[in-house]
């Protein structure tokens, strides 16, 4: 499985950067990973389906085939789930243990960010390459967040508010009205 550490929404990027702390690898194969979520998903092909954005005949397809082309519309939504689903207690311990450390979490990214100050806001969103720190209280709410799976608009609103604080409010109290918000994100990476 060829495991691009970045990603273009909040929810995969924190899923990937989980994988770094795998203690094993998932299966490589089209087919072992498929059998992974059959087994993950109690055989049921409906939801995995639904799951994937796709109908249960493909996924029977799918698996009877003994090897699958690289190219195959399936295979980037099935390395997804994998990575969403594989080894969750590592991932568990792993968050535990960045939140008993001071909850201190690296974020690099490139997106078009919004901006609302003092003197008003940004009409344009303005493209952005960034690479910031981000210390506690913000990586526990994204893992509380990503546990509980809250949809990617919840992960935005936390992920802006830690934005804001390391963009204004480095020296002093915040101010009501500055903010920054994402408006695109072209690609974004979690390093812990």
């Amino acid at each position: 499985m060829a495991l691009p550490l970045s990603a273009n929404t909040i929810r995969e990027a924190l899923d990937r950067a989980d994988s770094r702390h795998w203690t094993r690898k998932p299966p490589l194969s089209m087919r072992g990973q498929l059998a992974y979520l059959f087994k993950q998903y109690r055989h049921d092909s409906a939801a995995l389906a639904h799951r994937l954005q796709t109908d249960p005949a493909a996924l029977r397809v799918l698996r009877t085939l003994e090897q699958t082309p690289q190219d195959h519309p399936l295979r980037p939504a099935v390395e997804r789930e994998v990575i969403r689903l594989w080894q969750p207690r590592v991932r568990r311990r792993a968050h535990e243990a960045i939140i008993a450390n001071n909850g201190h979490m690296m974020l690099s990214f490139r997106a078009w960010l919004g901006f609302t100050a003092a003197a008003g806001s940004s009409d344009d969103p303005r493209l952005r390459f960034l690479t910031l720190s981000l210390t506690a209280p913000y990586p526990q709410r994204l893992f509380a967040a990503q546990h509980q799976r809250e949809p990617e608009e919840a992960l935005r609103t936390i992920l802006n508010g830690a934005l804001s604080a390391c963009y204004f409010h480095r020296d002093r109290p915040a101010l009501a009205k500055e903010s920054v918000s994402l408006e695109r994100i072209d690609f974004l990476e979690f390093y812990y």
